[in-house]
C-alpha cells in the first residue's frame, strides 16, 4: 500500500536547505541586535554623528 506522508527529501537537498535556513536566522538576529545595542559612547562634539574615525595620526593645521 502507497504512503500518504510527505515525501523524504534527499540528505544533501535537506542539508542545503537547513544552511539557508541558519544563514538567514543569523542575518535577522544580526540585525535586531544592531538594531537594539546602543553604541558605547556619544560621538565626539567636534564629529558629525556617523562620520568616519581615523585611527592614524592626523596632521595639524597650523
Amino acid at each position: 500500500m502507497a504512503r500518504h506522508g510527505a515525501p523524504h527529501l534527499p540528505l544533501e537537498q535537506a542539508r542545503r536547505r537547513l544552511a539557508a535556513a541558519l544563514l538567514g536566522v543569523g542575518a535577522l538576529a544580526a540585525t535586531l541586535l544592531t538594531a537594539a545595542v546602543a553604541p558605547a559612547a556619544p560621538p565626539a562634539p567636534d564629529r558629525e554623528p556617523g562620520a568616519a574615525s581615523s585611527e592614524l595620526a592626523q596632521r595639524s593645521q597650523d
